[in-house]
């Protein structure tokens, strides 16, 4: 009973947690406020995570273990990479509605890291990163994929969407609703030109019999 209580504490931890980083920043967040949150004593906390440093490290380690894995899913479904990219902004998108707390804190952290950035001994995205960049690589090699550079694509395709995410709490005030969810809808579609664009090659018709 005492380890089942032990882990359920923990778990409850990392989830007030990354509600906290995600609103807050790793600067804004205190152990003192994840203890708060769940209305225990702060030394319960210090019990899991002993520096504050180690709890965000578990919450950006699970965050980028997900998205890893969504993407290797992604990438062996069995399908082209450009049909794979597709399927990409698709799940991008949908994250973005449906786990909004993920999203910030990858958002918090691109603007928080360069303080730390000299000291961090471990980069949590870089296996995400990677894992997208392999898909644009592997297009080019196939000839699907005009030749660019897939990680430089990479971060202009996810700083798009980022950029639109920011700004999303100001657009919602600016608008009527329904030009909102509108702006939403296209906003997918303009990813997708993206890659179209920018990335895939005109496909050649098919021979007619």
């Amino acid at each position: 009973m005492e380890n089942r209580n032990h882990s359920e504490t923990y778990e409850k931890l990392v989830l007030s947690a990354e509600k906290l980083f995600a609103a807050k920043g790793f600067y804004g967040t205190s152990i003192r406020d994840v203890a708060q949150s769940l209305s225990i004593a702060k030394s319960s906390v210090l019990h899991h995570f002993p520096r504050k440093e180690k709890l965000y490290a578990v919450v950006l380690q699970r965050i980028a273990d997900d998205m890893t894995r969504e993407l290797q899913s992604i990438r062996s479904d069995g399908t082209d990479e450009f049909t794979q990219m597709l399927s990409f902004i698709a799940l991008m998108c949908e994250n973005t509605k449906n786990r909004p707390d993920r999203d910030l804190i990858i958002l918090r952290e691109l603007l928080d890291n360069p303080n730390r950035a000299d000291k961090a001994r471990k980069w949590y995205f870089a296996p995400y990163l990677n894992e997208l960049s392999r898909i644009v690589s592997s297009g080019m090699e196939k000839g699907l994929f005009k030749p660019v550079n897939p990680g430089l694509f990479v971060f202009h395709l996810l700083g798009a969407h980022h950029y639109f995410i920011i700004c999303l709490p100001t657009v919602r005030k600016l608008f009527e609703a329904a030009v909102f969810d509108r702006m939403v809808l296209d906003h997918r579609r303009e990813l997708e030109k993206m890659v179209e664009d920018k990335l895939a090659r005109p496909r050649k018709p098919k021979p007619q019999k």
